[in-house]
């Protein structure tokens, strides 16, 4: 066996190691070391890595997954630790996950970094913010794989920068733009100069004019300032009719633990409201009063509004 298959067994079994729900921190800050070895360790992690991806995106459609249920949380049936056991720190933001170590750049939960790209255009990553990037002499092209990000583009109009997420795609020539993936659409938001958003049609934004869209296509335009749009870098978020599922998406970015909102009604409510990243209780209580649900927390900050 040569010295790479062995380092390929060795990323598998840091890959099972970090998906078996019993990962520490300081099973993560060696993982890390032992990447940095050389560039054939992390070419290996990131085999290892992508394929334990594909296989369980295979196994996922076949898999029975167990339904939590009102009854059965208020019966107690589901103990609070297997909850926490279920989650995995990864899932809770005290590991990074599978997605974050293999993406070119990434952020972990309540951390926010800003990235010099290589045709010097930057892009600001907010809490919990996956990209990979594929820029060669013909495209500048980022891939959005968590997360929401901002981008200050620098002016090439022969090479346009192209940002894919989810079912579609945003681009510009020139200027800014925010693109942020929630559970099941994606919001753009035109910061300055045009974007372009493709999503089964097409729609050319101006400065102060955003969009969302889904597979089922593009949503109505609508217009702000740019102090609402990516108000994550000033400490808040700021939704405009967006449903709860999305705000708790947003809050488990920026919170360690994970916030459930299991009653599914609840959670394609739509609403409008400014919050304090740095005061995510209060965001917690506001959801909990405005929707009648009963909170119940358990170990490792989760919190399950049911």
């Amino acid at each position: 066996m040569n010295d790479f298959e062995s380092m390929k067994k060795e990323a598998s079994a840091w890959v099972v190691r970090l998906t078996s729900g019993e990962a520490t921190v300081r099973d993560a800050d060696a993982l890390k070391r032992w990447r940095a070895q050389s560039p054939e360790h992390e070419r290996a992690f990131r085999e290892a890595a992508l394929l334990w991806q594909t296989l369980e995106q295979t196994a996922a459609p076949h898999a029975q997954r167990a339904r939590i249920t009102r009854r059965s949380l208020l019966s107690g049936s589901i103990a609070a630790g297997g909850l926490l056991a279920a989650a995995g720190l990864s899932e809770l933001g005290y590991l990074p996950s599978l997605t974050t170590l293999t993406a070119d750049h990434a952020t972990a939960v309540g951390e926010q970094k800003t990235v010099r790209l290589p045709d010097d255009s930057i892009a600001t990553l907010d809490g919990g913010t996956a990209i990979d990037l594929d820029f060669t002499e013909k495209q500048r092209r980022l891939v959005l794989r968590t997360g929401a990000a901002l981008f200050e583009v620098r002016p090439e109009v022969e090479r346009p920068f192209v940002v894919a997420a989810a079912t579609g795609m945003s681009a510009t020539t020139g200027g800014s733009f925010a693109v942020e993936l929630g559970p099941a659409e994606v919001a753009v938001d035109c910061l300055e100069g045009s974007t372009s958003v493709d999503c089964v049609g097409i729609v050319r934004l101006s400065t102060g004019e955003g969009v969302r869209y889904s597979k089922h296509g593009l949503s109505d335009v609508t217009y702000s300032d740019a102090e609402m749009s990516a108000s994550w870098r000033r400490g808040f978020l700021t939704f405009r009719d967006r449903t709860v599922a999305d705000v708790v998406s947003d809050l488990n970015r920026h919170r360690k633990g994970r916030v459930v909102v299991a009653d599914r009604a609840a959670g394609a409510r739509r609403i409008t409201g400014v919050f304090h990243l740095t005061r995510p209780e209060e965001i917690l209580s506001h959801l909990e009063s405005m929707l009648h649900l009963q909170r119940l927390d358990a170990p490792g900050g989760i919190v399950l509004l049911i």
